[in-house]
């Protein structure tokens, strides 16, 4: 084992695959936990049920890092007392687990759904956007819910031991490196506005989650994770006026700026997203 290993769980998911890529890519050494094996994995992979917190004290052992990614991604893929009883008990096992093994840094990978509005059965405006990590979080679905109770957490674990936690509340992740949807997402800038037309390609959430796993912080920190741009043509502060009236728009902000303010990550983890909708298509929808 080396100093640099770090420990991936969920690392056979979408995401995932892109995080591990992108933590070989730095010359980490890495180590998949997953419940399910993947035959073409670029790094050893081990079959694991997080909710086994038992099953995750030797794979922890001699880690630099943990980054967990292994939940529940939406409060609609499991009756809502699975979703939330499974994400908490995950992350608590993981928290649990990397405290008693030593283990440097977590990443524990949050939500844009943790502020509470993507999912929350009844939509209200913000007070001001863009949301920075100090607005307050008023989380009203279980999967939110879980992604907050996972941050407390992780003030509470940092307290308690010498490991230091980074909360990224990443927005919409992009997939699909030819941004086909997005046209027909255009057509409906009021549809999911709960992410205030932020994203972030899988490329860029990668890069952002192996910063993170070396970063120098201190305790527990979160950071948005998003583009500092918009996905959608039309300019931010038109939908806003259009769709989210009597929201204010902070000082600075003009142009396609996107919904999540990014700075701190950009200041404490040196992130800079660097793929862009733009790069591949106009705004009439067709590929550049």
């Amino acid at each position: 084992m080396t100093d640099s290993r770090v420990v991936v769980t969920g690392g056979n998911g979408n995401l995932g695959r892109a995080t591990v890529a992108a933590l070989l890519d730095a010359g980490h050494e890495v180590l998949i936990l997953d419940r399910a094996a993947v035959a073409d994995a670029p790094c050893a992979t081990g079959v694991i049920d997080i909710g086994d917190a038992a099953a995750l004290a030797e794979p922890f052992e001699g880690a630099a890092a943990i980054i967990h990614l292994a939940a529940y991604q939406a409060p609609y893929e499991a009756p809502h007392a699975e979703v939330f009883r499974n994400n908490v008990s995950a992350t608590y096992n993981v928290m649990k687990t990397a405290a008693v093994a030593g283990v440097r840094r977590v990443v524990h990978v949050s939500s844009v759904a943790a502020y509470g509005f993507l999912y929350a059965p009844a939509f209200w405006p913000p007070e001001y956007l863009p949301l920075d990590e100090a607005y307050p979080c008023r989380p009203r679905d279980p999967y939110a819910l879980a992604k907050v109770f996972g941050e407390q957490m992780a003030d509470s674990f940092v307290a308690m031991s010498d490991m230091t936690v980074a909360s990224l509340r990443v927005t919409g992740v992009n997939f699909d490196p030819a941004y086909a949807s997005l046209p027909e997402r255009w057509k409906d800038p009021g549809a999911k506005i709960g992410t205030f037309w932020s994203y972030i390609d899988a490329r860029d959430a990668a890069a952002a989650l192996a910063l993170a796993a070396a970063a120098d912080i201190d305790g527990h920190e979160i950071f948005n994770i998003a583009h500092p741009e918009s996905r959608y043509p039309q300019e931010t502060n038109d939908l806003v006026a259009e769709y989210l009236p009597g929201t204010r728009i902070r000082d600075g902000f003009t142009g396609h700026w996107g919904g999540l303010d990014v700075s701190r990550a950009r200041e404490r983890l040196g992130f800079m997203a660097r793929h862009h909708w733009r790069d591949v298509l106009g705004e009439d929808g067709k590929p550049v």
